[in-house]
């Protein structure tokens, strides 16, 4: 009841621009995996932000179990409900700067959905050609939503294309989002079909596995993702431009004699090197101290975790946490 996107983009636009000049101070986040069964680990992570203009702080913890596991023919990870009533436990803390005191706990997953979609948003408001009308999806769950709630509150968009191997859950998303959006939606039968004329494409999955070839991008698309394994290597390459939301580097610690790697561990190692000429940071592209896209046949890529440095934030959390915050005290 307290969160909304137009509330959340403009409480992280703001946040953003006073990244890129320097104004607020964000701590790169950390995850810490303890080696619990075959292809499956307990991860603690955390991540904090402060907000001057806001004069707040925050921090994000999540404790989580995550597991590898084939579906539909692709490899993905996915974190399991474990919690009681199969819940899943993430919290945010709001402190006063003035006061140190904290101002509230909120449970992070409406918190996490919003700041993901509305950071997608942004990127493609910055980023995409502006007669961007076709949006193309990979993607039909928890995060896929919020990302074409965004979209279409900073381009006129027009026609949506979907796209997930299950197509049960394509079809129910699909029929959802008619409901929702003031733009055509269709459900589409291959990879192939999503990114063909669309201007811009959206990765929103839990894949480890590229959802797409990067031989298929057209000139002048823009892509959204929201993490490294649905990539490959070659949209990095065609890629003219890859915005990350900060060069600062996240840490992953894990015990030594663990038998497997976590899957997020593999992604963070995956195209964290090579494109250093190529990155540019989001909030120094809104504060105009690096360049965004020149030209409309440029490629442009808004790359997820383990893309470059790139990571979600603290400042993120702050931001969203601060409407909620303010919201909940008028209601």
């Amino acid at each position: 009841q307290c969160l909304t996107m137009d509330g959340c983009l403009e409480s992280l636009e703001l946040t953003f621009r006073d990244f890129g000049m320097g104004e607020v101070v964000n701590r790169p986040r950390t995850h810490a995996y303890s080696y619990v069964g075959e292809k499956t680990f307990y991860n603690f992570k955390s991540m904090d932000g402060g907000i001057p203009r806001y004069g707040i702080h925050a921090i994000r913890l999540s404790s989580e179990v995550i597991r590898e596991r084939e579906a539909f023919g692709h490899l993905r990870e996915e974190k399991l409900a474990l919690a009681r009533g199969e819940r899943y436990v993430g919290l945010v803390v709001l402190f006063d700067m003035k006061t140190t005191e904290p101002l509230a706990i909120i449970q992070d997953a409406g918190l996490q959905r919003l700041r993901v979609g509305a950071t997608s948003a942004l990127a493609a408001k910055f980023l995409s050609r502006h007669n961007s009308h076709v949006v193309g999806l990979f993607g039909s769950g928890w995060q896929a939503e919020p990302q074409l709630q965004g979209l279409v509150r900073v381009r006129d968009i027009r026609q949506i294309k979907v796209y997930s191997p299950n197509s049960e859950n394509r079809e129910s998303f699909t029929n959802q989002m008619r409901d929702s959006l003031n733009a055509e939606i269709i459900s589409v039968k291959t990879s192939k079909d999503v990114v063909k004329n669309s201007d811009i494409v959206v990765c929103a999955t839990n894949a480890l596995e590229p959802v797409f070839d990067g031989d298929w991008l057209e000139r002048g698309q823009h892509i959204n993702s929201l993490q490294a394994g649905e990539l490959d290597r070659i949209t990095h390459d065609r890629a003219d431009l890859i915005v990350v939301r900060a060069r600062g580097v996240s840490r992953t610690y894990i015990q030594e004699n663990s038998p497997e790697l976590p899957g997020n561990l593999k992604k963070l190692k995956k195209y964290n090197k090579g494109y250093e000429n190529k990155i540019v940071e989001l909030g120094k592209v809104i504060a105009n101290q690096e360049r965004g896209r020149i030209d409309d046949n440029e490629i442009t890529l808004f790359g997820g975790g383990g893309t470059g440095p790139s990571s979600g934030l603290g400042i993120q959390f702050a931001a969203v946490g601060w409407v909620a915050y303010q919201e909940a005290k008028k209601k």
